[in-house]
């Protein structure tokens, strides 16, 4: 009797080893399957050198998130306005919310930078519709503007609800909105990377489509019967084909920058130039990348 029951205990004793030891087996093989699946294999196809002098460039289409062309894309640099794009999401949010008309007044305020885009430095006037400041906000980049539109939309802290935005868009936390214009605030400054701004002009195009309908002016007509001119100067000389937009910017900080966006054959492209030094190099680097992406 007692050897049976030692021999019992011996087999409980021995399944139970066996148990454990094809538990911790199976704990570890779905350990290395985890981190198999967590091992993204890595793309180490070189970025072809297409001579781009911008601090930071990209090209992506619109059908793929993986970019076509990359330059230094973690380079987090002052965006300028480049943020318009992101104030312009929030008023066509608003005009479809119908929070907002296109025929609602607004005043304009003065800029503390007498030296920033201003529509009523040009034009005297401090009253304007909702979609004329919608237009100089995008054509002439005008910062009083932006400035109006953004304080109708959010009197006490517009650039939370820009930041917040942001972070619904899928944004990282390396780009931070101070100002609806892309004006300095407080000393801070409006900031991103190449691969956010593609996110935001990306979200922007499909979400309202209508704003290429006006990003691709070359000049605009206000209610009041004054031109404005884009600062676009690719859109006036009709250098790339399907060219509709989106947008330009400048300060000391940021230099020279753009997002252009162009269509041919069912195909979008969005590029990416921050941070060049003259107004020319922008543009020419746009050219570099549209002709390489519409190509390849």
């Amino acid at each position: 009797m007692k050897h049976s029951c030692l021999i019992a205990v011996l087999a409980v004793s021995s399944l139970s080893l066996a148990a454990c030891n094809n538990n911790e087996d199976q704990a570890t093989a779905t350990a290395e399957t985890a981190e198999k699946k967590v091992e993204q294999p890595v793309d180490t196809t070189p970025m072809p050198d297409l001579n781009i002098s911008a601090e930071s460039a990209a090209l992506y289409n619109m059908d793929d998130t993986k970019p076509l062309y990359e330059k230094s894309p973690e380079i987090v640099t002052p965006i300028a306005s480049i943020t318009k794009l992101m104030t312009t999401y929030l008023v066509l949010q608003a005009i479809h919310n119908k929070t907002l008309s296109w025929d609602e007044t607004l005043q304009l305020e003065p800029l503390d930078d007498k030296a920033a885009v201003s529509l009523y430095m040009v034009t005297n006037k401090k009253e304007w519709t909702v979609k004329d400041l919608y237009a100089a906000m995008l054509v002439m980049s005008a910062n009083d503007a932006a400035e109006a539109l953004g304080k109708r939309l959010d009197k006490t802290d517009f650039p939370g609800k820009m930041n917040k935005t942001a972070k619904k868009l899928g944004l990282s936390s390396k780009s931070n909105f101070v100002s609806a214009s892309g004006l300095d605030s407080g000393g801070e400054e409006n900031v991103s990377t190449s691969k956010d701004l593609y996110l935001l002009a990306s979200s922007l195009i499909t979400k309202y489509p209508e704003v290429l309908d006006m990003t691709s002016k070359a000049s605009y007509k206000t209610s009041s019967g004054y031109t404005v001119q884009s600062t676009d100067a690719l859109l006036a000389n009709k250098e790339i084909d399907g060219l509709d937009g989106l947008k330009t910017g400048f300060t000391d900080g940021a230099g020279y920058c753009f997002v252009g966006t162009a269509k041919q054959n069912g195909k979008r492209l969005i590029s990416i130039v921050l941070k060049t030094s003259t107004i020319d190099a922008r543009f020419q680097d746009t050219k570099t990348l549209m002709a390489y992406g519409f190509k390849n």
